[in-house]
């Protein structure tokens, strides 16, 4: 009789310590302590998602900076087409006269209108920068009203992070602000005036 109870005593004692890692496992850490877990924890964190691209591309502002930076360079372009016509005018005058003019008489109209073709390459450079510094500065506004709205529905809606859409592999619909931006940016700032590039 003794001898079952001690078997029985060893049975329960046994099957009590094999039972204490599970419990241990299904338990949570106290407090203050850590414990590891192979379960994702769900952590919400307000964010939005914003198509920058689009953002550039659809905005009204930006079509109307485009459509005055095509017109300046659509009259640059005519003005540069006249003076390249008059180049090769000079130029075919240059050729019939060879024949009838000193070596060194031809020797010096040649390098006045080497002048003159430096002259007009000059002017095409120019005429690019003074179109791209008047569309940096157009944009430049474009970007101010831009971020302006982006700041101030971030701090509307609490949101910790916004970021490019094109920087992330996933994100739901209901993230994505694009429109929402693109709507106010269109209301606030419809149209940009261009300043007359080279004024």
């Amino acid at each position: 009789m003794t001898h079952l109870f001690k078997l029985l005593f060893a049975a329960l004692i046994g099957i009590s310590v094999l039972s204490q890692p599970v419990l241990a496992q299904e338990t949570p850490p106290a407090k203050g302590k850590t414990g590891v877990k192979n379960k994702i924890v769900p952590v919400r964190i307000p964010l939005g998602v914003l198509d920058v691209q689009a953002i550039l591309r659809e905005a009204a502002a930006v079509k109307d900076i485009r459509g005055q930076i095509t017109k300046y360079g659509t009259d640059f372009e005519k003005e540069i087409e006249k003076k390249r016509g008059d180049l090769r005018k000079a130029n075919q005058e240059l050729a019939r006269q060879r024949t009838i003019l000193s070596p060194e008489t031809f020797a010096e109209k040649r390098r006045e209108f080497e002048q003159q073709v430096v002259k007009v390459q000059r002017l095409v450079q120019k005429r690019q920068r003074e179109l791209d510094k008047s569309r940096k500065i157009a944009m430049d506004t474009v970007n101010k009203a831009y971020i302006e709205i982006v700041a101030k529905l971030a701090d509307e809606r609490n949101l910790a992070m916004i970021i490019r859409k094109n920087q992330t592999a996933y994100s739901v619909g209901t993230l994505d602000l694009t429109k929402t931006v693109l709507d106010l940016l269109n209301n606030k700032l419809p149209k940009v005036k261009i300043a007359q590039p080279g004024k």
